[in-house]
C-alpha cells in the first residue's frame, strides 16, 4: 500500500541541500518506516541522486575486522548495476614481453645459459655471483640513504594496505573510489546510505562509525569514505546513545563523540502525521469474511465501532505504541470474527460476544499485536502516557460500548440503571442497559462525574486507563465455545 509522504520527502530534500551537509544522521524509532521512506525518496529523486542503500544487519555473524570488507562487497555489487564504463586494457604480447625483459634481464640471461654447455654453466655461476652482488649493492644503497619523509610515507602506506585498518586504502578501495568518481560524471550526487545501523552488535556499530570518522578527523581528508558526496547513517539515535553509555560509561560525553558524524543537525524522521492521514485508508482496506456490516463496518466512518477503533489506533500511533510496520500488517487483511458466549459468573445466563463491540475490537487488537500479552503491554503503556482526554457530553457516547464491557459483572446483561464506580480514578459513571427488538444489549451513559461530588460533571475522561481495565475483563471472560 502506497502512503502519501510528499511533505516528508520535501523536508528531507531541503535538509540534504543545506550547504556542506555531507555527513547525515537520519534518526527514527524502530518500525517507523525509515527504510520505506528512503527507498521512496531516492526513487522519487532519482534524477538528482545516485544512491547506494546498504543494510548491514546480516553482517552480525561476521568478525568485527571484516565489517568494512562486507560494506565494500555490497558497494561493489551495486556498482555492477550502475551505468559505468569499466576500463579494460588489452596490451599486446610484444609490449608485455619488452617490459618483462627490461625488469628481469639477468634472470633471462641465466635461463638461456642453462642450455649453453660449459660456457653456459660458467655463465650460470657468474650469474649467481652477479645477482648476489647486485642485491648487496641495492641493500647497501638503501641503508645509506636518509629520507625521513619517505620513511613516514612508507609507514602510512603499510597501515593503509592492511585490510583491518580503519585507514585501509587498498586496491579494491581505490577501485571503488575511482568508479564512484566516474559516476559523478552523470552530474548526480552520489550518496551512501547505511541502514539499520543500531540493529547491529555494538562492536560492529562502533567499528563502522570509527572507520568513517577517521576521514573527518584528518585535515587532509576532505572527502567521505570512498569519495561519496554524502554519507547517511540510519538509526534511532537514542539507541546509539544507550549503547554508547553501556560500552563506555555514563560519564563519557556522547555529544562530543557523535557530533562528528553529522555536518549540520540530526534529521529526526517523524511520520506520525503521515500515518494518521493513512489510517482511514488502511482501516477501509480490511476485508471481513462473511456479512458483519451490522456489527463492524470500517468503511462506515459514522459508525461508533469504527470511530472507537480509529481513535484507539491513532492513540497507539501518537504515543509510539504502534509503528508503521505493524500498522501496514492491517492493510488488505482478511479477518474472521471469533464469536462466543460468556458468563458474568457461574450462575448467570449466557451473553453473546457479538453484542459487545469492544470484545470484537479487542479480538482484532490481539490478532495483529500477535498475543494477548503484547496487546496488554501496549494498553498499559498507553494508560501511562495518555491518562485522560478532554471530552464533552457528546463525546461520551463513543465510550458506551467500553462501559458496557467494563462493568458487565455489575449489570450482568440485565436491563436497568447502574453506576460504575472507580475510587482510584475518582470516577462515577451512571448508565442504563436495554435490549433491542433483536435482543442486542445496548448501553447509554447519562452522567460521568467525581465520586466525591457527583453533581459536578467531569471534563477529563480517563479513556486509556478504563481501556486497560476493560481489557483485563475481556481476558478473564468465562468463555463458552
Amino acid at each position: 500500500m502506497k502512503l502519501e509522504i510528499t511533505s516528508e520527502i520535501e523536508r528531507f530534500n531541503n535538509h540534504l541541500n543545506l550547504l556542506d551537509n555531507n555527513q547525515i544522521i537520519f534518526s527514527g524509532i524502530f518500525g517507523i518506516g525509515k527504510t520505506y521512506f528512503l527507498k521512496e525518496f531516492f526513487e522519487t529523486k532519482n534524477e538528482k541522486y545516485e544512491s547506494f542503500l546498504l543494510s548491514p544487519v546480516n553482517y552480525s555473524i561476521s568478525q568485527n575486522d571484516d565489517i568494512i570488507e562486507y560494506i565494500k562487497y555490497d558497494i561493489a555489487f551495486q556498482l555492477l548495476s550502475k551505468n559505468i564504463d569499466f576500463e579494460k586494457a588489452d596490451f599486446s604480447k610484444l609490449l608485455t614481453s619488452q617490459f618483462y625483459l627490461k625488469e628481469n634481464f639477468l634472470d633471462t640471461i641465466a635461463l638461456l645459459a642453462k642450455n649453453g654447455g660449459k660456457i653456459g654453466k660458467a655463465l650460470g655461476d657468474i650469474y649467481k655471483n652477479l645477482k648476489e652482488l647486485s642485491n648487496n649493492i641495492k641493500t647497501h644503497h638503501l641503508e645509506a640513504q636518509i629520507d625521513e619523509q619517505k620513511e613516514l610515507i612508507d609507514f602510512l602506506k603499510e597501515i593503509t594496505l592492511k585490510d583491518n585498518s580503519i585507514y585501509e586504502e587498498n586496491r579494491i578501495t581505490e577501485l571503488i573510489a575511482g568508479l564512484i568518481e566516474k559516476l559523478k560524471e552523470n552530474s548526480k550526487e552520489i550518496i551512501l546510505v547505511i541502514d539499520d545501523l543500531d540493529r547491529l552488535d555494538p562492536e560492529h556499530i562502533f567499528r563502522i562509525l570509527n572507520v568513517f570518522a577517521c576521514h573527518f578527523d584528518l585535515p587532509n581528508f576532505t572527502k567521505n569514505k570512498f569519495g561519496f558526496h554524502k554519507v547517511i547513517l540510519v538509526c534511532d539515535i537514542d539507541n546509539i546513545r544507550n549503547l554508547f553509555h553501556s560500552k563506555y560509561g555514563l560519564n563519557v560525553d556522547f555529544s562530543g563523540y557523535i557530533d562528528k558524524f553529522y555536518s549540520r543537525e540530526i534529521f529526526s524522521y517523524n511520520n506520525k502525521e503521515i500515518i494518521n492521514q493513512s489510517i482511514n485508508k488502511i482501516i477501509e482496506s480490511i476485508k471481513f469474511t462473511g456479512s458483519y456490516e451490522h456489527l463492524i463496518d470500517f468503511k462506515n466512518h459514522g459508525k461508533i465501532s469504527t470511530l472507537n477503533f480509529k481513535e484507539l489506533i491513532q492513540d497507539l500511533v501518537n504515543y509510539d505504541l504502534m509503528n508503521l510496520r505493524t500498522l501496514l500488517k492491517l492493510a488488505d487483511k482478511e479477518y474472521d470474527f471469533d464469536f462466543f458466549q460468556f458468563k458474568t459468573n457461574e450462575n448467570s445466563r449466557n451473553a453473546k460476544s457479538s453484542h459487545y463491540k469492544k470484545i470484537l475490537i479487542f479480538d482484532f487488537l490481539v490478532s495483529f499485536y500477535g498475543s494477548v500479552t503484547s496487546a496488554k503491554i501496549a494498553l498499559a503503556k498507553l494508560s501511562e502516557r495518555n491518562p485522560s482526554k478532554m471530552i464533552d457530553k457528546y463525546d461520551i457516547t463513543r465510550y458506551e460500548n467500553l462501559i458496557m464491557l467494563l462493568d458487565y459483572k455489575n449489570h450482568e446483561n440485565n436491563e436497568g440503571n447502574f453506576d460504575y464506580k472507580n475510587h482510584n480514578l475518582n470516577l462515577i459513571i451512571t448508565y442504563s442497559i436495554s435490549r433491542s427488538f433483536q435482543g442486542e444489549i445496548c448501553c447509554e451513559i447519562s452522567n460521568f462525574a467525581h465520586i466525591e461530588n457527583p453533581l459536578i460533571k467531569r471534563l477529563d475522561f480517563p479513556f486509556s486507563q478504563l481501556l486497560k481495565i476493560a481489557f483485563e475483563e475481556y481476558v478473564n471472560l468465562i468463555k463458552i465455545k
